[in-house]
């Protein structure tokens, strides 16, 4: 009897206990199994084709869309076309815990040969809350692009695909036209063709800068000979600059300028034009900085002009147009180490 009262003493205590602690007894498994969501399971319901559809479709009015197809068609203007999403592949290319995807973009317009008839492979990298952090595109055909696009796949973080030049932009005989196996892949923040790293001088420079100053920097794959490209943005009071680089062995860069500026007079547009010159001489990057100093010395002892100037393998020439209340310059500078690198074919297979 002594060993029932002191039972029902313990059993007392214990429940009193659980009372104090405001946690009723008996529920402490059942919250042990609630285990929190993974970031892949909110992933999960979300859909990057539906995204892109409705960006395709912005503020226009399509005449259909199809989600469940993911097709959107356009009146255009009696010049109809149709745009479809394909997804190729989704991964984490970026090893930040959130999915990424490889997109093919096909839009048939009429008579399968106008504006509207292309394709496109979408390297689209996300970032938190859903949002597109990264966008990189590679032309996978169209009526008089350079390349056509085959035999596309992707396997172990690789997109493979074979490339063949396009009878329409290349004056040989349909047998006679080459063809390259192309390998892409995502690394150290952006998307490259792995024969570029391996066969281009370009490569070698490594986290390429163009302007000293701060500036928006933007990192990409070029749509048709598949090398870096590097887009710059930098602005001040009165002036804005920017610069597109790419290449594999021969440096391609073209540079913009603007001023604000009520004197848009011929005087005027010759100062700036200097000044323009002078700003780009020191302020980019030391590897720019000495063919930079060779055009502006030239322009320093001959005229500006448009015409196109070779100082050895540097080959250079400046724009100019005014604008109410502006001058804007663009120089477009190529030097060239490779002369077997001169067409867009000669630059897709690396030729040396």
């Amino acid at each position: 009897m002594k060993y029932i009262l002191l039972s029902i003493v313990t059993l007392a205590l214990f429940s009193c206990k659980g009372k104090e602690n405001g946690k009723p007894v008996g529920k402490k498994d059942s919250l042990a199994t609630v285990k929190p969501v993974p970031v892949s399971e909110s992933q999960k319901n979300f859909d990057i084709l539906k995204v892109l559809l409705d960006e395709e479709v912005g503020d226009e009015k399509p005449e259909e869309i199809d989600y469940k197809n993911y097709i959107v068609s356009f009146r255009n203007d009696d010049d109809p076309y149709t745009v479809t999403f394909h997804k190729i592949a989704s991964d984490d290319f970026n090893n930040d815990g959130i999915t990424d995807y490889i997109i093919e973009r096909n839009s048939e317009g009429m008579l399968g040969g106008n504006a509207n008839t292309n394709s496109e492979i979408l390297y689209i990298i996300m970032g938190k809350d859903h949002k597109i952090s990264e966008k990189h595109e590679i032309q996978e055909s169209a009526p008089f692009s350079y390349n056509i696009l085959d035999g596309i796949s992707y396997e172990g973080g690789k997109l493979k695909a074979t490339a063949q030049q396009n009878y329409r932009s290349y004056n040989k005989p349909t047998d006679s036209l080459e063809s390259t196996d192309l390998s892409f892949v995502y690394k150290d923040g952006n998307v490259f063709e792995e024969s570029y790293l391996t066969s281009c001088t370009l490569a070698k420079w490594k986290d390429k800068k163009i302007f000293n100053p701060d500036s928006e920097h933007h990192r990409s794959i070029d749509r048709h000979n598949y090398t870096e490209t590097i887009e710059e943005k930098y602005a001040s009071d009165g002036f804005k600059a920017s610069a597109e680089l790419s290449g594999c062995d021969n440096l391609e860069i073209i540079f913009e300028g603007t001023y604000k500026t009520a004197d848009t007079s011929s005087k005027s547009i010759g100062e700036k034009a200097n000044q323009f010159l002078n700003f780009l001489a020191k302020n980019t990057s030391p590897i720019l900085q000495k063919d930079l100093s060779v055009i502006q010395n030239y322009y320093l002892n001959h005229k500006m002009s448009e015409d196109n100037i070779n100082v050895g393998n540097l080959s250079f020439n400046i724009f100019s147009n005014k604008n109410k209340g502006e001058l804007n310059f663009r120089l477009v500078m190529t030097k060239e180490s490779n002369p077997n690198q001169n067409e867009n074919w000669e630059i897709v297979t690396r030729t040396k």
